[in-house]
């Protein structure tokens, strides 16, 4: 294979992955947030809108326990997950009730020897 079939090639490949993309493209972001040390919370925001997602929260090399929980944009607890560990929320946003929604997240216990546990955050549309 020449440099031309090779260039070809990957420029064929890149175009098929946009289109398929543009097709049928996925909402997700993903997003590090501060990281903790045990026995402190933060929180995060996301603007969604009707639709079903999934969050996914975890430490880094999994060296803490977070807990979530997620605010709709009027205040109420909307979903909660307490795994031991990271923590994977299925939810659904009605049609109608979109908004900003406050995540917030809090780590129990976090052994990492170098300090705080890094935190990230994923949130995606199923």
């Amino acid at each position: 294979m020449n440099y031309k079939q090779f260039a070809r090639q990957i420029s064929l490949a890149c175009c098929a992955a946009f289109l398929i993309e543009g097709v049928n493209p996925q909402a997700a972001k993903a997003e590090w947030v501060p990281s903790l040390y045990a026995g402190q919370s933060a929180s995060a925001s996301w603007t969604l809108g009707p639709g079903n997602y999934t969050l996914q929260a975890s430490t880094f090399l999994n060296l803490g326990d977070i807990n979530v929980e997620i605010y709709d944009p009027t205040g109420r607890m909307f979903a909660r997950g307490t795994q031991l560990g990271g923590e994977v929320i299925n939810f659904s946003v009605p049609q109608g009730a979109g908004g900003t929604f406050q995540v917030r997240y809090n780590m129990n216990l976090c052994a990492n020897p170098m300090g705080a546990c890094a935190v990230e955050i994923r949130m995606r549309r199923r």
